[in-house]
Formats: C-alpha cells, sequence, structure tokens
C-alpha cells in the first residue's frame, strides 16, 4: 500500500528541518519524501546560492557524494546480469593492480572488505579541488593513483572478506571496471543505462553539463565569521565512489525504482534477484552492516537501506524502508548529519515519535542540557563544559593552569548522567551531573560545581 502524507505531517516535517537549519546555520536544503507510486513531497528550504539569495527548489543540484556508490554498485552488477563479469573475480584479473598475497575480489570492494584502509584519495583531492589544504601527494593522473595503490600493499590490515574499512578508493577502482568492461567511461556508462531509464536527465557528473544548469547549489565552507562559498570539488578519478551531481525529485526517481524492486514506470534496470542481491547484508560494521554500495540497517521495525554522501562541502542522503523513501540534500557540511534528519523526517511520515525512532536527538537533549559554565560556592572554582562529538569535555578554568578531561558515559543513552574521566595516573573518576528541573550539579572529586543559568 502506497503512503499518504497528511497536511499536518507535512507541517511538522517543515518545521523541523527549518530549525534545523538556523541551529546549523544551513544555507540551503532540499527534500523529498516517496513511495512506490511516486513523490509524496518535495520541497526546497533556504537558498542554493546566498550572494543573490536564489532559493533551493527541489530541483536544485547537489554533489550527493558517496551515495553514488549505490550507482556504481549499480552499474557492475548491470555487467554481473549480462555474465561480463561475476562479483567473485579478482579485480586483478581486470585492471593493472598488485595486492601481493591478498586475492580482492569485486564482492570485497563492493562491500568495502578488501583489508585495505582508507588511503585518503578522496580527502587529498577534495581539499585540492576546494583551496582549502595541499596533502602533498601526487594525484594528477590514473598512474598516480595507481602508483598510490599499489604502494601501499603493505597497509593491508585483514583478509579479504574479515574487516570492513571503508574505502574509497575500491570504488574508484570499481568505476574502472565498468570502463573496462564497458567500453565507455564510467559516467557515459551511467548515464545511458541508468540515469537515462530513470528519467534523471539533468543529473550528471562533469562539470560542463550541470553548470549550464540554471539550479545549482553553491557548495559553502562554514567559518566562524560566515559561509564561504567554495568551487565544486569533483573529480574524475571520484566518479564512482562521490561524483554525481542530483536534485532530490530526480533522486526520487532512484527511490522508487529501488521500492519497486528494480523497475522504474515499466522500465527494468536489474533483475528483483540482483537488486536484493544489493540491498543484503555481507558485512558488520558499528553501526550496522553494509551491502553492495548501501548500509543496511533496521530502522522504525523494519528493514532499511540508506546511504550518506559528502563532498565536504555539499552533504546529501538517500535511505527507504520497503514502504517509504527520502532524499535530502544540503549545500554545506552540518554538524547534525543529515541521516538522522532523513529518518526524523520518515519518523514524522509515518506519524510516529521521531525522539523513540532516533536516539541521536534524545543524546542531543541531554548532551545539550549539560553543557555550560559551572561555578563552585560563591563562583571560587570555575569550569565549563562542552559536548565534543559523543562525549563531554570539562575544562576547569584557572587562571595559572587549564585541566581538561574528557568525559565518558557510562550508557549510551546517557539516561543516568554518569560518566568517567580517566586521570592522568589511570584511574577512572567518576563524575556525576545532577539534573532537577532547570538545575544542574556537577559532582567531580572534591567539587561540587553549579551550572550557571
Amino acid at each position: 500500500m502506497d503512503i499518504r502524507l497528511e497536511e499536518e505531517k507535512v507541517k511538522e516535517i517543515d518545521k523541523f528541518v527549518s530549525e534545523w537549519m538556523v541551529e546549523d546555520r544551513i544555507p540551503g536544503v532540499s527534500l523529498a519524501i516517496v513511495g512506490g507510486q511516486g513523490v509524496k513531497y518535495s520541497q526546497g528550504y533556504g537558498s542554493r546560492e546566498l550572494k543573490r539569495n536564489l532559493p533551493a527548489t527541489d530541483d536544485t543540484l547537489y554533489g550527493i557524494g558517496s551515495c553514488t556508490k549505490s550507482f556504481a554498485a549499480l552499474a557492475v552488477m548491470r555487467l554481473a546480469e549480462q555474465e561480463l563479469i561475476s562479483t567473485d573475480d579478482p579485480i586483478s584479473d581486470y585492471l593493472p593492480v598488485d595486492f601481493g598475497e591478498s586475492d580482492i575480489t569485486i564482492h570485497h570492494l563492493l562491500t568495502h572488505s578488501s583489508g585495505m584502509p582508507s588511503l585518503a584519495v578522496s580527502e587529498l583531492l577534495i581539499d585540492r579541488l576546494i583551496d582549502m589544504d595541499e596533502r602533498g601527494a601526487p594525484m594528477g593522473e590514473l598512474g598516480d593513483f595507481y602508483r598510490h595503490l599499489n604502494n601501499a600493499v603493505d597497509e593491508i590490515s585483514a583478509d579479504p572478506g574479515e574487516r570492513f574499512f571503508y574505502f574509497n578508493s575500491g570504488y574508484s577502482l570499481l568505476g574502472e571496471l565498468v570502463r573496462k568492461i564497458s567500453g565507455q567511461p564510467f559516467d557515459r556508462y551511467v548515464e545511458k543505462n541508468i540515469l537515462k531509464p530513470l528519467e534523471m536527465n539533468r543529473s550528471a557528473f562533469e562539470k560542463e553539463k550541470f553548470e549550464k544548469d540554471d539550479d545549482v547549489m553553491t557548495p559553502y565552507f562554514m567559518e566562524e565569521d560566515g559561509a564561504k562559498p567554495t568551487p565544486i570539488p569533483l573529480r574524475e578519478l571520484g566518479y564512482a565512489p562521490g561524483g554525481l551531481m542530483s536534485s532530490v525529485k530526480e533522486m526520487a526517481n532512484y527511490i522508487e525504482m529501488n521500492l519497486n524492486k528494480g523497475e522504474f514506470r515499466g522500465k527494468r534496470l536489474l533483475s528483483e534477484k540482483l537488486l536484493d542481491k544489493i540491498h543484503s547484508a555481507y558485512i558488520e560494521r558499528p553501526s550496522g552492516s553494509y551491502g553492495y554500495g548501501w548500509s543496511i540497517d533496521e530502522f522504525m521495525g523494519k528493514k532499511f537501506v540508506g546511504h550518506g554522501g559528502s563532498i565536504a562541502v555539499s552533504t546529501a542522503y538517500v535511505g527507504f524502508t520497503p514502504s517509504i523513501g527520502i532524499a535530502i540534500l544540503v549545500n554545506t557540511a552540518p554538524s547534525t548529519s543529515p541521516q538522522q534528519i532523513a529518518k526524523a523526517c520518515l519518523s514524522i511520515a509515518e506519524g510516529r515519535d521521531y525522539k523513540e525512532d532516533v536516539p541521536y536527538f534524545k543524546r542531543k537533549e541531554r548532551m545539550n542540557k549539560l553543557t555550560g559554565e559551572y561555578h563552585s560556592y560563591k563562583g571560587l572554582k570555575k569550569a565549563k563544559v562542552e559536548a565534543l562529538g559523543g562525549v563531554l569535555k570539562l575544562t576547569f578554568l584557572e587562571r595559572l593552569e587549564q585541566q581538561i578531561l574528557a568525559l565518558i558515559p557510562e550508557d549510551e543513552s546517557l539516561e543516568e548522567n554518569r560518566f568517567y574521566a580517566i586521570m592522568a595516573d589511570g584511574t577512572k573518576e567518576p563524575v556525576e551531573f545532577d539534573v532537577n528541573d532547570d538545575k544542574v550539579d556537577l559532582y567531580i572529586g572534591r567539587w561540587r560545581l553549579h551550572k550557571k543559568e
């Protein structure tokens, strides 16, 4: 049964997204919610470009980053369906790679289970292309890439299939595999065999194509003094791991195809059996499992398939249950991941309490309750508590000496407000927050500190 999205839910989603944008200082966001019969709601929020205050729309093109990996996996599986390759084939059968004694297959590259850790190729190129940093490694052409990869054989840290290492370079190899087998550059193959059948006619890899478009985001790096516009850091070597530009309206077609088991409006892109293989879990990781270019999880009691993407100054998330999907695209890198926002929006769309479905938000509320400045009796001892990723940072504000401690929660949910700090001698120092309405006290060692209002 196809989903319905009542006006009340739309208003709640709009309010939720708008508040996220204010809190994270986000210039522009676009969102689409999709069912098996197509788009149920799509909207742009804020500005795709600040200088001229051009609005973000559901047609605005963004860099979707690693959400592109599922397109690469789909391309590879189309070749497998034609029996031109097998996912069990060693990648060295097709490309000039030398992984020593490691028998790394196409399957291992698809699932990030090759045993090779990240070699920072994407980071190197993105920083270079947005004028942010220069890391100094040669990476001017394909030969540099293969040398970088082959010289790193001693970095392999596990047997293939044993350990998950997110490995962008593996998807660069898959892009080269598509080129080698199909006889077409990766981007051309995807445009002809995936984007065109999905009517994703404005989505593109090459700058020349989307630079002529009237509705394209300007990417922003958020600095303390405001938003700094940057170039769009797309590079041919990064096309397969993260180089597609698209809109939520066109990504909705992609989600619809996935919801309909490989078929889009009478056109079949892949057999149901092989698409199910793409959506299957192969290797475990702390945040769930991984398939072929997709993360596999459970959400709202259902199987959830999704993937995030970032090119540092443009971020994205695409995900779906068996009945509903969402695409969120952003023209910066916000503090709160689009993944958390996407899941919350799906929860709202299903008429549920998103704070119960997405633990991140309850945890964030509890963390924020504890942050601030603390004083002892008469303000003679002062400290500051800040959120730092998944832990708190406690700084004693002394004129002669500053002591900084990481406060590690005893339980993931933070319900007990109990933490501990590892002291210089290796001992654990208990830390407790006593929360009573709007009053918060901090106990550590000899001190009782009161949070300033």
